[in-house]
Parts: structure tokens; C-alpha cells; sequence
């Protein structure tokens, strides 16, 4: 099996090889992290972070992914070198070390609930393994965040893949995540990001679910850098990962990865 570190090196090529015929109109960046902490394995650190937040919010414009929303529906063109925020899954380390660098930056972001993970109904760190050992946000960070500008949406309340499960199961999965945020939040919930986001995880009956219950817009992880023309319900994301160097980061916003998203279509 090959090494992280050997994979990350591998992808550094390839880009190099792959950069002359990418070709990003524009730069939409959704931005897609899970852990900020300072020693767990899979997270990005909180100085790397820090350092990609002061790039991206002095090379970027920065807005939430609401107001990413409202400029596509308005059909107005996006500007160029747009930037969005998002972490998936509700980890406590959310509040503990990106919160207070997003707020000293004054940068706003979008975190996708995990809402059975968040009431200690389950344990998705210790089952999905790759983030074993993390704690979920407390409602009471989540509060205090949001009377601060960060978002939220839902990521279901099992995080099961919704393709796996019988339709009726993934609805009644989705809704009751709603229905939970939106009790604790008071307000609506209009955002949602799929498990695991890859073209197999989610499909064109689950997306009809998604409108039925009043969602305006959902995430996947399928890679790009573009979000001018995508899919309202299907919007692209770039992953951040602990092994990005500062200059792994620059060209993963940048668009010089997006030979990635290539190699996801041959997935399929």
C-alpha cells in the first residue's frame, strides 16, 4: 500500500505535468476541512491553519456559502478568486482552534452537523476510524459560534451513505437532522453536505428529498475549483488535508490540482 506522504508526493507531479491544460474560467473555492487540532494525526494543525486562512482572506474574497447561493441564483456572474469555508462533521476542535482564528480574521464559514454525532446518540470519530479519538461540539459552542456569523447545515444524523440505505430511510435520516437543528438554532435550515460526497454516495432521487424538505443547496466532495456552472445540489469542494504543505494549499485554491476531479470521473 502506498504511504500518504508517497500519495501526496505523487499528486505534487502531477500537477506540475497536469498544470498547462488546466483551465479554470474562475476560481469558486469551497473549501473543505474536518479537524483543526494540534496533534491528531489527520487534522490540519492550527499555525497551517492559520496560514492558510490569512492567504486565503488576503488572494480571496471570502463569503459564506449562503451568500455563495444568493449570487448564483441571482444570475449575476461570480468575481473571480471567490473563496467559501466549510468543515464537515462537527468536531469540538471546530471551536477550540479554527473559531477564534476565524473570528480574528473576520472570516466567516459553514460547519455541517453531524447532529446524532453532536447529542452522543453515536460516535463517528471512533466508527469512521480516520478521526478515532475527536470529541463532538457542545450546542453551546455551536450557539455562541453562530451569534458570531459561522453557519450551519445539516450532514445528516446517522451519516450513513444515503445510497445504501432504503430511500425512505435516507429521508427520514435527513429530516429528523433538520428538525433537530432547527430546534436548537430557531431558525431554518437550508444547507446540507452529503456523507462522503463522491458521485456514488448520492443521487438524483435523493437531491428530489433535498428540495421536497426546503433544502436551497447541498455540497458534495466531488473536487473543483469552479462552482459558476455547477449543480446547486451537487456544488464542488476542495479537500484540505493535515500533509498539505503551505504550497500544496496555494495550488490546491488556485486550481492546479483539478486534475483530481479527472481522475474521480474514471471512478465512476
Amino acid at each position: 500500500m502506498i504511504s500518504l506522504e508517497k500519495k501526496q508526493a505523487l499528486k505534487r507531479v502531477i500537477a506540475k505535468i497536469a498544470r498547462p491544460f488546466i483551465n479554470n474560467k474562475k476560481l469558486s473555492v469551497i473549501l473543505n476541512y474536518h479537524s483543526v487540532h494540534p496533534t491528531h494525526i489527520f487534522a490540519t494543525k492550527p499555525d497551517d491553519f492559520r496560514e492558510q486562512m490569512e492567504y486565503i482572506g488576503s488572494n480571496f474574497k471570502v463569503v459564506s456559502l449562503y451568500e455563495l447561493y444568493e449570487m448564483r441564483i441571482s444570475n449575476s456572474d461570480l468575481p473571480d478568486k471567490l473563496a467559501v469555508i466549510t468543515f464537515d462533521d462537527g468536531y469540538e476542535d471546530n471551536y477550540e482552534y479554527a473559531f477564534p482564528i476565524l473570528k480574528r480574521l473576520g472570516l466567516p464559514a459553514t460547519i455541517f452537523l453531524v447532529t446524532g454525532f453532536i447529542n452522543g446518540e453515536i460516535d463517528i470519530a471512533k466508527r469512521d476510524r480516520t478521526y478515532s479519538g475527536l470529541s463532538p461540539l457542545k450546542w453551546q459552542q455551536i450557539l455562541e459560534m453562530r451569534e458570531e456569523g459561522i453557519t450551519f447545515g445539516s450532514h445528516t444524523h446517522t451519516h450513513p451513505i444515503l445510497t445504501d440505505i432504503l430511500l425512505k430511510d435516507a429521508e427520514n435520516d435527513i429530516v429528523y437532522s433538520k428538525k433537530i437543528l432547527e430546534n436548537k438554532l430557531n431558525e431554518p435550515i437550508k444547507m446540507f453536505a452529503y456523507p462522503l460526497g463522491q458521485r456514488k454516495t448520492f443521487s438524483s432521487s435523493v437531491i428530489e428529498i433535498l428540495k421536497k424538505h426546503n433544502f436551497e443547496l447541498a455540497c458534495s466532495t466531488l473536487w473543483g475549483c469552479d462552482n459558476s456552472c455547477t449543480d446547486i445540489f451537487s456544488l464542488h469542494r476542495i479537500r484540505i488535508d493535515a500533509c498539505d504543505t503551505m504550497n500544496d494549499f496555494k495550488e490546491k485554491v488556485n486550481g492546479d490540482w483539478d486534475f483530481i476531479r479527472w481522475a474521480q470521473r474514471l471512478k465512476v
